[in-house]
């Protein structure tokens, strides 16, 4: 997926693959929301948002990127 987002949105975008069993969730308090409602990995952030959990979905992903750069 990293090497889709670069190749549409180029610089535009950072992707970010975080190992929370690695680093702890204590850096990332949101993920611990989001799992405390009873979300599962893998939790989709964008802008620090949570958008999606349970699985990668390129498409969706990209095409909410695409709309938040046309907000902006």
């Amino acid at each position: 997926m990293t090497t889709e987002l670069n190749r549409q949105f180029g610089d535009q975008v950072e992707v970010k693959y975080v190992d929370v069993d690695k680093v702890g969730l204590d850096n990332y308090p949101i993920m611990n929301r989001v799992l405390q409602m009873g979300y599962p990995y893998p939790i989709t952030l964008i802008n620090g948002e949570p958008k999606f959990a349970g699985g990668i979905m390129t498409s969706e992903v990209k095409q909410s990127i695409d709309e938040l750069l046309k907000k902006a």
